[in-house]
């Protein structure tokens, strides 16, 4: 019992004659926290999510048309192509940023800026995250929705060409089949027209038509030949 009162005493007897260092960090560090946050400029951030899902898996018919996304295999790529001048250039082009009569180097200023306050992360299997970063939050739904179009129009199109081709494939190949069809149907028609009493539709009715003549002349025959022989 005494070996805990004593160390008890030593922690204490240190904490006193350490009492300067602990407390005035303890009571310098508040003020100093406020001063530094009221200084620094506000940031606000905003993001948006989207499913981005296998074509193929919601419709298996579209397995051999489709072109996969690859999200996870592709995030780097993903995070050059949210961050390309391409992209970029038509948002701030949307937003009223940059004009035909903005300078070049005004130009790359905004791109650099624009593009150093998104970022693209995988929140989940198929899922992608883009953040935006703002000293203000005006604007920043209509920047962000504006990015989010771009975006998926940029990584969608290579599976939307496909399915495209495909479709202009088909189409046409449907449409020269079509035009096949129609021209034998045109010359079946002609047949038919042409040869009406040959058809295989009526030949089982001629075949009975000709039985019932041929068994009528043979009755015909008879009676003739009954009636020479009484005169």
């Amino acid at each position: 019992m005494n070996s805990i009162h004593q160390r008890l005493y030593e922690i204490f007897d240190a904490m006193w004659r350490k009492r300067y260092v602990i407390l005035i960090p303890a009571l310098m560090m508040p003020p100093v926290g406020f001063l530094v946050g009221s200084m620094s400029a506000e940031k606000y951030q905003s993001h948006t999510s989207m499913l981005i899902q296998e074509t193929s898996m919601m419709n298996p018919f579209l397995e051999d048309l489709a072109v996969s996304a690859m999200l996870k295999e592709r995030m780097e790529a993903l995070r050059t192509l949210l961050h390309s001048r391409h992209i970029l250039s038509k948002v701030a082009s949307e937003r009223g940023m940059i004009d035909n009569d903005t300078s070049s180097d005004e130009h790359d200023r905004i791109i650099g800026e624009l593009s150093s306050r998104l970022n693209v992360t995988m929140a989940g299997k198929d899922l992608i995250r883009i953040d935006y970063v703002s000293d203000t939050p005006e604007g920043m739904k209509e920047t962000l929705e504006i990015v989010s179009t771009q975006f998926i129009e940029q990584l969608l199109a290579p599976e939307r060409s496909s399915i495209e081709d495909s479709e202009k494939f088909l189409s046409d190949h449907l449409a020269h089949r079509r035009e096949e069809l129609d021209n034998a149907e045109a010359e079946l028609a002609a047949f038919k027209d042409a040869h009406a009493a040959e058809l295989p539709e009526l030949h089982l009715a001629n075949i009975s038509r000709l039985s019932q003549l041929k068994q009528r002349l043979s009755e015909k025959e008879a009676e003739l030949a009954g009636a020479m022989k009484q005169l």
